[in-house]
């Protein structure tokens, strides 16, 4: 029986692990570390996010950080900003989001001729932010998503970031990471697709002139965005990722034929690219909206994308208070030049708003939280409230440091009960692959005594 046992488990195990692992658990709540502080952020905002980080239920980080800062000059790389972070974060146990951002993050060096570039073909754009409601226009130079020379060098700056990684031994802390290398002006999935008729701003470039003249067709886009998720699958094997689309025009209006698609009348320019992605990550897919509001529902395409796909739901707070004041955060009201802020109550509320994207009598919860260090210093319990709705567990530093009941204490221990609703994670694939067999020696034991019986 013995014997039996050696023959069938391995078997097993082996299955099991040529697939892909089960994922590591995403849920929490994450603090955003933007390009704008991973590039040349000031003392005051590099404190607010190490107190941030200090404060009990947040989870891990967002770590967003532009490819021209790790790689300034082709094949030189800079080390520093990313090596502070991921240490930082290492240090306290936090999850990492690593976010690698193109789009106005492009090196410059891309498009210079060999031996110092890369021979890129340029594209420039001007565009407007929240389109065109901010009034304000801001000029980018971006490479064509399927250029030869662009998916070459991106697959290459993935290589030596996995290495890097790898020779620091942060790579553990790495959770999931964010698709990105098709991007506008953030790490969201998307590329300049306005005119100056579509934001009112006469500052504004035709996107849809310049990528008609450049040959954009749906099925390039494609075909680009199946080598750029090779390049995470084949460099970053091991971990999960997500995806922050832009539901509304998120790329050029063109049709297969060069044809502008009038306006509402395009199919879901998303679709194709998340059906890919979820082929080659099943079960290691998150699919994030951007934005939350309180009294504005979840994003339905994220709702979407987790009932027909199965992939896992995710949301950041909106950063309205950005649009008109050097510091980020969420505004929990009012317009994007005119936001209002949130409360304590409010600000709750926003956050529910994502961690129950349908209801709270509904089973489907987001299986994390971007937030911005602002409204985490503001606002401390309600993170950790959140924290606790998203099903995990009462930090043991907060256990530690509680010495005397408190009213916040007390509507925590309300949340914890609740909380146990949230389904468990399935069993990961050694368990299954140790029960299966464990089955199979236990009928063989039986069919074997049977037979001596007889």
């Amino acid at each position: 029986m013995f014997f039996l046992l050696t023959l069938l488990l391995p078997g097993c195990v082996f299955a099991a692990s040529e697939s892909q692992n089960p994922p590591t658990d995403l849920r929490g709540i994450y603090v955003i570390i933007g390009n704008t502080i991973t590039t040349d952020g000031s003392q005051g905002a590099t404190d607010a996010l190490n107190q941030a980080l200090n404060v009990p239920g947040v989870d891990g980080v967002l770590l967003v950080i532009g490819w021209n800062s790790i790689e300034p000059a082709m094949g030189e790389y800079e080390w520093t900003t990313l090596d502070h972070w991921m240490n930082m974060a290492t240090s306290l146990a936090k999850k990492v989001d690593l976010a690698i951002d193109a789009g106005t993050a492009t090196p410059s060096w891309l498009f210079k001729t060999a031996p110092n570039g890369a021979g890129a073909k340029p594209l420039t754009f001007t565009i407007s932010p929240h389109s065109g409601q901010t009034g304000k226009c801001q000029s980018e130079t971006v490479a064509a998503p399927w250029d030869s020379a662009y998916l070459t060098r991106w697959d290459f700056m993935l290589r030596t970031v996995a290495a890097h990684l790898r020779s620091t031994g942060t790579y553990g802390a790495v959770t999931l990471l964010r698709l990105t290398g098709i991007n506008r002006t953030t790490d969201e999935l998307r590329l300049p697709a306005e005119t100056a008729q579509s934001t009112g701003l006469a500052c504004v470039s035709d996107a849809i002139t310049t990528w008609r003249q450049a040959g954009y067709r749906p099925s390039l886009l494609l075909r680009a965005w199946d080598a750029i998720t090779d390049s995470f699958q084949k460099n970053f094997h091991d971990k999960s990722f997500s995806v922050a689309i832009i539901p509304y025009n998120p790329f050029p209006r063109i049709a297969e034929d060069g044809s502008i698609i009038k306006e509402g009348k395009a199919p879901d320019p998303n679709q194709p690219l998340l059906s890919l992605a979820n082929q080659k990550f099943p079960g290691h897919l998150v699919v994030q909206f951007n934005f939350i509001m309180p009294g504005t529902p979840a994003e339905p395409a994220v709702i979407q994308a987790a009932q027909t796909l199965g992939t896992f739901a995710a949301f950041q707070t909106n950063n309205w208070i950005a649009a008109t004041s050097t510091q980020s955060g969420a505004a929990c009201g009012g317009t994007v030049t005119s936001p209002v802020p949130c409360t304590a109550a409010t600000y709750l509320t926003l956050l529910e708003t994502g961690i129950y994207p349908l209801s709270q009598n509904n089973k489907l919860r987001a299986q994390y939280i971007e937030v911005w260090s602002s409204n985490v210093n503001a606002f401390p319990d309600d993170i950790l409230k959140a924290h606790l709705e998203l099903g995990l567990s009462l930090p043991a530093k907060t256990i530690e440091t509680t010495q005397t009941p408190s009213t916040t204490t007390r509507s925590l221990t309300s949340t914890t009960a609740s909380s146990k609703s949230v389904e468990a994670a399935p069993p990961n694939s050694t368990t299954i692959a140790v029960l299966i067999a464990l089955v199979i020696v236990t009928v063989a034991s039986g069919v074997y005594f049977l037979r001596r019986k007889r």
